[in-house]
């Protein structure tokens, strides 16, 4: 079982340390690559972000006399994942309050182990590890630290919720049966286990006919497609299947003009998902815990509207080629 310890009380350790050290409020600014004169630093905690849903974890201010020298906020981790759009959103709210400080910047902490695997990581900033705080907290606060960094070395082990479970083999059944062109990805999780937040079916991309297009890249290579059904998304209005091209969520503006044309009357639209753009066809929502029996109609139409996305996407190639060669040209010298 995981050591038991919890983000908010890191919160805490984290702002005790801010307040008692100055080398620890010197260290967060370095890591962001600010440079601020300050001589005390104040700290609020869940601040709401400017422009933006959701909370920063903390927001540590930066003061020299009656000035505000620096800004950072800062999103604490131990081991849990990111929220839909969560680095975005700490992004909107930087820009948002850039003219109010001469400084500002996102900072992600979390253990070394965290960072090394998390692949939205990026979307910060800067990261800085839980390791880089150890040797300067003392008694119950170190204590605490050490007991984060080893929840997140900690091998994930889900709780495995039997109504769940029964449900993904009773979806991955009926896909089978009606829809044998899709090919569902294996459950990660040893032993099949589905937690209670398992609401996601992913598909493969490849083997289901969604075509590759290699001249979509991302960091010079070509950029992954993820397809998938969301039976229940909290950070959006309603429950979607979504093909999503890795990394480029930022070409939303140059992409969007250039495809509207071919999917006007689809019903399909674009949106940022993550760092990824996705192309998207709302659904109606499932239950994960209750059985596929009386669900089977919204099922059945989540695979139509997967197939019609497959289709959609496949006659893409000339806009998609269009688009990439807009993005190329911005991104030129």
């Amino acid at each position: 079982m995981k050591p038991a310890v919890t983000e908010y009380a890191l919160d805490g350790v984290i702002e005790r340390l801010l307040l008692a050290d100055w080398k620890v409020a010197a260290l967060l600014l370095d890591a962001a690559a600010l440079e601020a004169g300050f001589d005390r630093v104040t700290i609020a905690r869940q601040v709401r972000h400017v422009g933006a849903s959701g909370t920063a974890d903390l927001v540590v201010r930066y003061w020299l006399g009656p000035a505000c020298t620096a800004m950072l906020l800062v999103e604490n981790k131990i081991d849990a994942g990111f929220t839909p759009d969560q680095p975005a959103r700490y992004a909107i709210s930087r820009d948002a309050q850039r003219s109010s400080v001469p400084a500002i910047a996102t900072l992600l902490l979390a253990p070394d182990v965290y960072l090394a695997g998390s692949r939205l990581a990026s979307g910060f900033d800067a990261a800085a590890p839980y390791e880089r705080l150890l040797p300067l907290a003392s008694g119950p606060d170190r204590e605490l630290i050490a007991t984060a960094i080893e929840r997140a070395e900690s091998p994930y082990e889900p709780v495995p919720v039997p109504e769940v479970m029964d449900f993904f083999i009773g979806y991955a059944e009926l896909a089978r049966s009606a829809a044998p062109d899709l090919v569902l990805k294996r459950n990660p999780n040893s032993a099949g286990a589905r937690p209670e937040a398992s609401r996601t079916i992913y598909f493969d991309a490849r083997r289901s006919g969604f075509a590759g297009y290699d001249f979509l890249l991302k960091e010079g290579r070509p950029a992954s497609l993820r397809v998938s059904h969301q039976c229940w998304d909290s950070g959006a209005p309603n429950p979607s299947v979504k093909a999503m091209l890795d990394g480029w969520a930022q070409h939303l503006p140059i992409v969007s003009p250039v495809l509207a044309p071919s999917l006007r009357a689809s019903g399909i639209y674009l949106r940022a998902a993550g760092r990824s753009l996705a192309l998207v066809l709302d659904t109606k929502r499932l239950d994960n815990m209750r059985p596929v029996a009386g669900q089977e109609t919204v099922i059945l139409d989540a695979l139509s509207k997967l197939q019609r996305l497959r289709d959609a996407w496949n006659g893409l190639e000339e806009p998609l080629r269009r688009a990439a060669a807009l993005v190329t040209h911005k991104e030129a010298p």
